[in-house]
């Protein structure tokens, strides 16, 4: 049998609101799934846990994606990736958009996520970010402004124009993203300095800033999950 299908799912799921909005009646899935009525009601309000297997099968039966049956929450844009490699983090927004991140909603805010992977072969400092997502506010980047909480917090930005890259090996190379602690300077310009890869940028004229505000680094392992968008 296979383990991974027996697994247990979240107790907090989305059941109720796909049967809502498939037009069948709570008798009809419970019977299509081959069970009672008081069993679908017990996975519907996380009395009793559903497997995988369960989940699968009820989103056959309500033709849906299986995130749709798992996650209360509308999933989270990614809206680029970070590669991590020997003596750099180059960063690229997703245009259009690829994954979408299934998470329990702690947050506050509205945010995006961004997706971590290393080059390969790495061994550097970064190795433990392999795989790892982190989150971001969403307004900044969406309606392009600087927020006033990157101030002295580390952010990610955009610059409107070009900069030339400080990161050793890659002297001179062109850059329109970075991260680091955001400082208003004079005339509407900012520095961001990264500490942990010791560059500084100033006179920077940027077309948004947003404040970074957590990272997962074992997503699957805190019940997330990372999909590819498939059209």
């Amino acid at each position: 049998m296979n383990q991974m299908n027996q697994m247990l799912v979240s107790m907090s799921n989305n059941l109720t609101e796909c049967i809502e909005q498939s037009g069948m009646t709570n008798s009809e899935v419970a019977a299509a799934k081959g069970v009672t009525p008081e069993t679908l009601r017990r996975h519907r309000n996380g009395k009793i846990q559903m497997t995988i297997k369960d989940a699968e099968h009820y989103a056959r039966i309500l033709d849906v994606d299986l995130h749709r049956i798992l996650f209360k929450n509308a999933p989270i844009p990614v809206v680029g990736d970070c590669l991590i490699e020997e003596c750099c983090i180059t960063r690229t927004m997703h245009e259009p958009q690829k994954f979408e991140v299934y998470a329990e909603n702690t947050f506050k805010v509205p945010h995006v996520a961004w997706v971590w992977r290393t080059a390969q072969p790495y061994v550097g400092q970064w190795y433990d970010w392999n795989g790892a997502v982190s989150f971001t506010k969403r307004d900044p980047i969406v309606d392009k402004f600087v927020d006033p909480e990157c101030t002295q917090f580390i952010s990610v930005v955009k610059s409107k124009t070009p900069f030339a890259s400080k990161t050793p090996g890659h002297e001179g190379n062109l850059l329109t993203m970075t991260a680091g602690v955001v400082y208003p300077q004079p005339h509407g310009l900012y520095t961001v300095h990264n500490g942990k890869t010791e560059e500084t940028y100033t006179d920077l004229d940027l077309e948004w800033a947003t404040p970074h505000l957590s990272v997962v680094f074992r997503p699957r392992l805190c019940g997330m999950d990372v999909k590819e968008i498939t059209k």
